[in-house]
């Protein structure tokens, strides 16, 4: 009965939900510079998540949102555009109220152990973020 009831949970129709995201990376001069010089790279951790909807019994994390998964990208510490959400088509966004997202970007300490970057942040809806590009602009830590 169980397997019947997630069954119908996981196929029932949801609102149109966008959950690709474009993200628009910059690095000021500095920050560029060292990293490049370094070898290092950077790290862009992408979270999702949302509350659950009424009659939902998937497990739930400390804080009462239900886990969609995450993407993680390592790239070359250059302006770049990367697309991001594309894990979210299996996951079960009809139970939740609304997919959301966090991304954070670092350093990925390949050559220095501490994080080097004071990069912005996305967070918020999949559905609002994906109307346009999200900008992330990174600076040295301390810069």
């Amino acid at each position: 009965m169980k397997a019947l009831i997630l069954t119908a949970l996981l196929a029932t129709p949801v609102m149109a939900q966008e959950t690709s995201l474009t993200l628009h990376i910059t690095f000021d001069a500095a920050s560029a510079t060292k990293l490049q010089e370094a070898g290092e790279m950077v790290v862009v951790s992408s979270y999702f998540w949302g509350d659950p909807v009424p009659g939902n019994f998937l497990p739930v994390n400390e804080m009462g949102q239900l886990y969609l998964g995450g993407e993680e990208a390592t790239v070359w510490p250059h302006e770049q555009t990367l697309t991001i959400g594309g894990s979210l088509g299996g996951a079960p966004i009809g139970n939740v109220a609304a997919p959301m997202v966090n991304v954070n970007v670092y350093s990925a300490r390949i050559t220095d152990e501490n994080n080097l970057l004071d990069c912005g942040i996305v967070d918020g809806p999949t559905d609002a973020l994906s109307k346009s590009t999200q900008e992330i602009a990174c600076k040295l830590i301390g810069g």
